[in-house]
């Protein structure tokens, strides 16, 4: 397809974020990285835009690694969809000889990028990571005034639920 015959809706868009969504998506990202735990996080928009970041950014260029992860979430997209294995919340996962790397959908709007010890479950981390971009996503999507109603955070009881139903899923196929 021709660049001049697509439609801007197709062209990646991202999200408007008012004071209340940085507070809440801070909240999120401080406890997934106290919970995981994470060395660094970075949250992108889906153009490449940093929004947030968690943890140890060493000389991290944020903007240039929020192009990259854009444009690898982008490929990684186009190949499930061409693939006919595409699914809301898809993740890249890259191990590494000390760490390992998450890169995850957190909703249309946004990437969120998670690099862990080498030594943190790669179950744990996964559950933990998807599970903190649907509250993203939720956090995205919100009006304002609808922040203050949202469940935010990776309690207890969800936590053992998530790592029940993922067990289950094992065990019935």
């Amino acid at each position: 397809m021709n660049m001049a015959d697509r439609n801007p809706a197709d062209f990646p868009v991202d999200v408007i974020l008012y004071p209340g969504h940085d507070k809440a998506i801070r909240q999120v990202l401080a406890e997934l990285a106290q919970k995981c735990p994470v060395e660094f996080l970075l949250l992108a928009g889906v153009s490449g835009q940093p929004i947030a970041f968690e943890g140890d950014k060493r000389d991290t260029n944020l903007s240039a690694l929020g192009a990259l992860l854009a444009g690898d979430l982008a490929a990684s997209q186009e190949i499930a969809r061409l693939t006919d294995q595409y699914q809301s919340y898809q993740m890249i996962l890259r191990e590494g000889r000390l760490s390992t790397i998450f890169l995850s959908e957190a909703g249309p709007f946004m990437v969120l990028f998670a690099r862990v010890d080498h030594e943190v479950p790669l179950g744990w981390a996964r559950m933990l990571i998807l599970e903190t971009c649907r509250q993203l996503a939720d956090i995205a999507s919100a009006r304002p005034d609808e922040l203050k109603s949202l469940d935010l955070g990776l309690h207890e009881k969800d936590l053992s639920s998530l790592i029940g139903e993922s067990l289950d899923s094992i065990w019935s196929g």
